[in-house]
């Protein structure tokens, strides 16, 4: 699940949350926001949610997928669901994992 948060300026917030089912000693977040760096982003373990929020350039395109433990990549096609406040808008592209693994060999 993925939310737009409101924010001042032309940014937009975003939270970015796996649910803790998906089993892992640690999960990343890659993609474009962070040089599809497989190191960059660590997402924080709650009860119910793996979680993470960035702050990105509003009115852009970012592609992202999530990478288990350093090896086991996995995405997402849920829509970005903006919270009531939430603007200017950014899109949100669940990448394929063949792209999200040649991306991030190519950092």
């Amino acid at each position: 699940m993925i939310i737009q948060l409101p924010t001042v300026g032309d940014s937009v917030a975003v939270l970015f949350r796996l649910p803790t089912s998906i089993w892992a000693d640690n999960v990343h977040l890659v993609g474009d926001f962070n040089g599809w760096s497989i190191t960059a982003t660590p997402m924080r373990r709650s009860e119910q949610f793996w979680e993470v929020t960035l702050l990105l350039t509003a009115n852009n395109t970012y592609a992202y997928a999530y990478l288990l433990d350093g090896m086991d990549w996995c995405s997402e096609h849920n829509r970005a669901e903006r919270a009531v406040g939430a603007a200017p808008l950014i899109n949100l592209l669940s990448a394929p994992i063949a792209h999200a693994r040649r991306m991030s060999m190519a950092s």
